[in-house]
């Protein structure tokens, strides 16, 4: 039989070939069929992509409205501002937490010879014609890839295939360092913006459209923005490089809180622009920095006195329905947030502040989280200095992302609270939080999202108001927290009983048995379903363009099919729907494989 030739038994790619794909007459079946579909499915793909009746710059004459919508250009510089912090920051991260990693050129040339032999192999099965529907109903068909740029495109991807596979084998000691190696790569897809050039819609002085559409680069008027970028990133990965050399250790707990606070920072700052008012600024956020800064102060200087540890259950409840009350009252928006801190403190405290240098540590991180806290509300709850015609200075991308990014940031501790309230042995904090998950998730989202838009108003006290887009943040939160209260339950049922008993025995208090012992364990057990949440989250942002919001969804499938002016697009949905769903993939195939190499370094799956 040819699968026990010597090429299947001696050659190592003929042995994977022959026990993957050719193990068995029903494998082979599959895989003659799976290919089939494949070469099908890509040919169908490619023909509609390069139909001439496709209009596709419909999508890149719009990519700005996809992005930001009706962002003022004169503020644009905000933008690039938001994107370059946060590729200053991966910069610093790579170089900080370089591990050290080497690969061979080998290696290198390996992987370039996989791009290579793919990109040959989509030429050389991409369809030459395809059929075009014309008025009268009839079908023509029209030829798409012509053999002469097939194989000018062709050629050049066979001979590097070729040279890449002899490459590979070259026995060359240099390694280099991987995280530069990728950085390169990032710099590579950052210069192919300045060559590849694509049909570019261009009007003239007279305001009007240039037929046929020249030819431009992709970043054509964006050039010296992404280069100012690189460049920046790669001098934080050299400064993160330095400070790792240094053994700045400090630096191992700031970079991850500079993630966390990085969105907040620029949605609440940098993108909006807030219109702060200095007497606000001293009549409120100062003065609350005081009092609770004194209270917090308290709380830790008195955490471990034995008396005031006798009544530390009243006081915990009787903060609890001061911070309800709080809420409940016409008061500005910062003492209501700084009681759930205050209440957060309360319960730490005994846990941390049993020494003087603890109490010393827990006093300073009070106090910055309480500057940073009124910075961001501060920012967060002014309002915008920049006028839009839509009325928001979110929308499109940047609406889905805040949507995904506070949705996260809110449902996941929401989410905690509720698993830990529900299994709680207190008979009416347990009743209430499966009270919130049964109502919560019985409910389907658009119907919840109905009510953040009509009715949630109704339900908040005399005086307070929030705006549709913040609305929809509550009402997220709560939804994505009930499902992650109950995946983290599950994971907490899953840690066996001798975890309990062995952190009672070392004498931990409650919260550091929970916090310090069980939670991780219960978290790292149930990642793959808190990542698949979370993507599901982005994915669902989608559904607020029903309640009026001009997310990316609504942009690509109401308003640029609507397009008249400066130029034609009514109609023009089908090209619009193929680029959203090949946006959304890009982003939940990343977060997945980001997801599987974080279980695979934590060893998720193995024994």
């Amino acid at each position: 039989m040819i699968r026990d030739s010597k090429f299947f038994i001696e050659n190592p790619y003929g042995r994977w070939v022959r026990d993957n794909l050719f193990s068995s007459s029903s494998s082979a079946f599959l895989t003659f069929f799976a290919g089939f579909m494949v070469i099908y499915s890509y040919r169908g793909i490619v023909g509609f992509i390069l139909n001439p009746e496709r209009m596709w710059t419909s999508v890149t004459y719009n990519m700005k409205l996809y992005m930001i919508l009706a962002y003022p250009d004169e503020a644009m510089i905000r933008v690039w501002l938001s994107v370059g912090l946060a590729l200053i920051l991966g910069g610093l991260s790579i170089g900080f937490y370089n591990s050290g990693k080497t690969i061979s050129l080998g290696g290198i040339f390996q992987k370039l010879f996989t791009i290579s032999a793919v990109i040959a192999i989509l030429i050389a099965l991409a369809p030459t014609n395809t059929n075009v529907i014309q008025n009268d109903g009839s079908i023509e068909v029209v030829e798409i890839i012509p053999q002469d740029v097939r194989m000018l495109i062709l050629a050049p991807s066979l001979v590097l295939t070729l040279a890449f596979f002899f490459l590979r084998n070259v026995k060359i000691k240099n390694l280099f360092n991987t995280a530069k190696v990728n950085l390169t790569y990032f710099g590579l897809i950052i210069a192919s913006l300045y060559f590849i050039k694509i049909p570019t819609i261009s009007l003239d002085s007279s305001g009007e459209r240039i037929i046929p559409d020249p030819f431009l680069p992709i970043a054509s008027t964006t050039y010296i923005p992404w280069t100012i970028l690189y460049v920046g990133m790669l001098l934080f990965f050299f400064i993160g490089s330095l400070l790792k050399n240094r053994d700045i250790k400090i630096m191992a707990r700031l970079i991850p809180i500079s993630w966390f606070l990085c969105p907040l920072f620029i949605f609440s700052w940098i993108f909006k622009k807030p219109l702060v008012e200095l007497n606000t600024v001293f009549s409120a956020d100062i003065p609350s920095i005081l009092v609770f800064g004194i209270i917090g102060f308290l709380i830790i200087r008195f955490s471990d006195n034995e008396s005031v540890g006798v009544y530390r259950t009243p006081i915990n409840i009787g903060f609890l329905v001061l911070s309800i009350v709080v809420f409940l009252l016409p008061l500005v928006f910062i003492f209501k947030a700084t009681m759930v801190l205050l209440l957060l403190l309360l319960v730490v405290s005994p846990a941390i502040a049993t020494t003087k240098e603890g109490k010393r540590q827990l006093f300073i991180v009070w106090v910055v989280s309480l500057f940073v806290l009124t910075f961001l509300i501060r920012g967060a709850s002014s309002d915008t200095m920049l006028v839009t015609p839509t009325g928001s200075i979110f929308g499109g991308f940047s609406l889905t992302w805040l949507l995904a990014i506070f949705g996260t940031y809110a449902s996941f501790p929401l989410g905690l609270a509720l698993a830990l309230g529900r299994t709680s042995t207190l008979p009416v904090i347990r009743i209430i939080c499966t009270g919130i998950i049964e109502i919560v998730r019985s409910v389907p989202y658009i119907t919840w999202l109905f009510f953040a838009s009509v009715m949630l108003t109704v339900f908040l006290p005399e005086g307070v108001e929030f705006n549709l887009i913040i609305r929809v943040l509550i009402l997220t939160a709560f939804f994505s927290g009930a499902y992650f209260a109950e995946y983290i339950r599950g994971g907490l049922q899953s840690i066996p009983k001798g975890q309990y008993e062995a952190a009672n025995a070392i004498g931990m208090n409650p919260f550091q048995r929970i916090f310090l012992v069980i939670v991780p364990q219960a978290l790292r057990t149930i990642i793959p379903t808190l990542v698949g949440s979370v993507i599901t989250s982005f994915k669902d942002s989608s559904l607020v363009a029903i309640i009026g919001l001009f997310d990316i969804l609504r942009i690509g499938t109401s308003v640029i099919p609507a397009q008249s002016q400066p130029v034609v697009f009514i109609g023009r949905n089908l090209e619009q729907l193929v680029f959203l769903s090949f946006f959304f993939w890009v982003f939940t195939f990343v977060f997945s494989r980001r997801s599987m190499k974080f279980e695979k370094r934590l060893g998720l799956g193995e024994r």
